[in-house]
């Protein structure tokens, strides 16, 4: 349970021509299917990974209705999703039509709780890990071992 960070230099865009800093940066290390969603829901529930993958398939449904009649859903402690547009602008009122609207987006809004769980994250920097995992003559990276020691939060 840990996120993996690597130092990005930017610009600040508010200052283009002053000095770029460094900032620790968030890298995905993967994007988790809804068939693993499912499978992991089956291992905390009585539902099978099928009943899992079917109830989320079905939730996905259900939500976008939900977003499409302009609603807001809330999905308990993960926090609540409603409908946001992105729009262009018109001179004048007359010439504002649904045309102005450019895009329907599902915007979500994170509960207290899981801000709390988010804030418990632990970060590795995602070059010390690659220095203590090299990659093997194949060319595949190795990986962590469950007896490899951790040594908790790294960002100070």
């Amino acid at each position: 349970m840990t996120i993996l960070i690597k130092a990005v230099q930017r610009v600040n865009p508010k200052d283009p021509e002053g000095p770029r800093k460094w900032y620790p940066v968030q890298q995905t290390t993967k994007k988790v299917s809804t068939m693993e969603l499912a499978e992991d829901i089956s291992d905390e529930t009585t539902l099978n990974p099928g009943e899992s993958y079917m109830v989320l398939k079905k939730l996905l449904k259900v939500v976008a209705r939900h977003l499409k009649n302009g609603n807001s859903v809330q999905l308990g402690e993960l926090g609540s999703l409603f409908p946001s547009l992105e729009t262009e602008g018109a001179e004048t009122k007359e010439e504002l039509t649904a045309r102005n609207i450019k895009r329907v987006n599902a915007t979500f809004l994170q509960s207290d709780e899981l801000k709390t769980e988010l804030q418990k994250a632990d970060f590795v920097w995602l070059e010390k890990l690659m220095e203590e995992n090299p990659t093997t003559p194949g060319g595949e990276t190795t990986e962590p071992g469950e007896d490899d020691e951790q040594d908790g939060p790294v960002v100070q």
